[in-house]
């Protein structure tokens, strides 16, 4: 299966699913598998330099059947104005893996991660 890059568009209020660098679609909901958390540093800084949003960070896997979310997954976000990663909420602990990340219609994002010391090891 095609690797897919996840990402929110902030006007669109959607998901965006890109392959091969081109976006595919708009979904409200969707999941991903095998995922890894990809942040542009340089884009970040610049970003951050014009206090302007562009496209430098998603997280990107293998699409899947979003699953139901339960109390075994934590809620990650992204923020270029904090940190240069992707993090646990609320502790704001780095993540950079996660088995699984389901995004939901609300702009949020929920992962599995099966081995916790991954995040332990990034902090």
């Amino acid at each position: 299966m095609t690797r897919t890059d996840v990402y929110w568009h902030q006007r669109r209020q959607r998901w965006s699913l890109r392959v091969d660098k081109r976006v595919v679609d708009h979904l409200p909901t969707l999941a991903l598998a095998g995922c890894r958390m990809v942040v542009r540093e340089a884009e970040r800084q610049r970003c951050v330099v014009r206090r302007q949003r562009n496209v430098h960070a998603w997280i990107q896997g293998r699409l899947i059947e979003p699953p139901r979310i339960d109390e075994a997954f934590l809620q990650i976000g992204y923020s270029p104005w904090h940190v240069g990663a992707f993090t646990i909420r609320p502790g704001f602990l780095p993540i950079f893996e996660a088995n699984l990340v389901s995004f939901l219609a609300d702009g949020t994002a929920w992962a599995f991660v099966s081995d916790q010391t991954q995040m332990e090891t990034a902090s």
